[in-house]
């Protein structure tokens, strides 16, 4: 059995999500209302307004996350390929590598924020025994599985897991020598302020001096060259097509997934939007949380490792091109 989960409490402002009859408004082939709710609701005017303003707890809430974006968040290889290249940032691999003095208790303390099913955590703990490895996300079906992975591993004794609100982190100030936002996890609310309010969270728990690393999608690329429509087989009896275009604003990439069974029909329609930072904006937002960009922009190189890894080969969506950027709090 997986240890007990070490629970946190949500963040305090619930947002509401829209209902299907929101959503059936804006399709152009309205279901009588004496049918039940639709599965797939069909062509869709405008996807935008679809788009659930907490569409995150609905997305990564059971296994068909895992299952249809399994080439690049279930495969092991691809882990280990992630946390090779964060070897090759001096400061991370330092912080890795770093041992407490003899006859002292203290660990380093890693967080992987929007760790999912904690598979950056995992690996962490096999490589690194010594380092005391947190994560915490949203969704409990992926911190369990994290949890009960842990225990499969033998790694519980130094990682575990809180679920909630990646804006209302339950650690102390000054905690964590490194936090880690893997996996595209950034960008995910409408607004920049929004998304700044995390940074300044991160900014919080860090230890002066101490670092983050965020792997993005590169917004600029991806304005450019987005699939405006993909699809690819799972395995043989499950296929997904998905549908992308920018919002009114340019500032945000809205993704539709329609998720069938051969033997069943259509299973999953969901709407979802991320925001499309270039590195110069991702900079800026950095700076206004009051951390310090690590690297100069033309120094950052792209992370392509989604599309040269993935054994599928298929529709990667923003997860095609990523950029890793390091920042850092300054010191008191």
């Amino acid at each position: 059995m997986p240890p007990t989960l070490n629970q946190a409490s949500p963040y305090d402002n619930s947002v509401a999500f829209l209902t299907d009859k929101d959503v059936l408004t804006n399709a152009t082939n309205i279901i009588p209302p004496s049918l039940p709710a639709a599965i797939c609701y069909g062509r869709v005017k405008d996807p935008e307004s679809c788009v659930p303003k907490a569409w995150w707890k609905g997305v990564f809430g059971d296994n068909l996350y895992l299952q249809t974006d399994g080439d690049v968040v279930e495969d092991p290889e691809i882990t280990r390929e992630e946390i090779r290249l964060l070897e090759t940032h001096e400061h991370i691999r330092s912080i890795f590598q770093s041992v407490p003095p003899s006859g002292s208790t203290e660990k380093t303390r890693i967080l992987d924020l929007c760790c999912g099913q904690g598979r950056h955590v995992l690996q962490l703990a096999e490589l690194y025994p010594h380092l005391e490895l947190l994560g915490h996300d949203q969704s409990q079906y992926l911190i369990e599985l994290a949890q009960s992975r842990a225990a499969v591993a033998n790694v519980s004794d130094r990682t575990s897991f809180t679920i909630g609100d990646c804006r209302a982190i339950p650690h102390d100030d000054n905690s964590f020598s490194l936090v880690m936002v893997m996996g595209n996890s950034f960008g995910y609310f409408a607004t920049d302020n929004a998304n700044a309010n995390l940074l300044k969270e991160i900014r919080r728990i860090l230890k002066p001096g101490g670092f983050a690393v965020m792997d993005i999608p590169d917004g600029a690329y991806l304005r450019k060259n987005f699939s405006a429509r993909g699809w690819e087989w799972i395995d043989d009896t499950m296929i997904v097509c998905r549908e992308r275009e920018l919002s009114k604003d340019k500032k945000r990439l809205i993704s539709r997934e329609v998720v069938m069974l051969t033997g069943r029909g259509v299973i999953r329609d969901q709407f979802y939007a991320e925001c499309l930072y270039d590195l110069a904006e991702v900079h800026q937002l950095v700076r206004e949380s009051g951390l310090i960009p690590e690297q100069r922009e033309e120094d950052v190189e792209e992370n392509t490792i989604g599309r040269d890894m993935s054994k599928r080969g298929e529709d990667l969506g923003m997860m095609e091109n990523r950029h890793l950027v390091l920042v850092s709090k300054p010191l008191l």
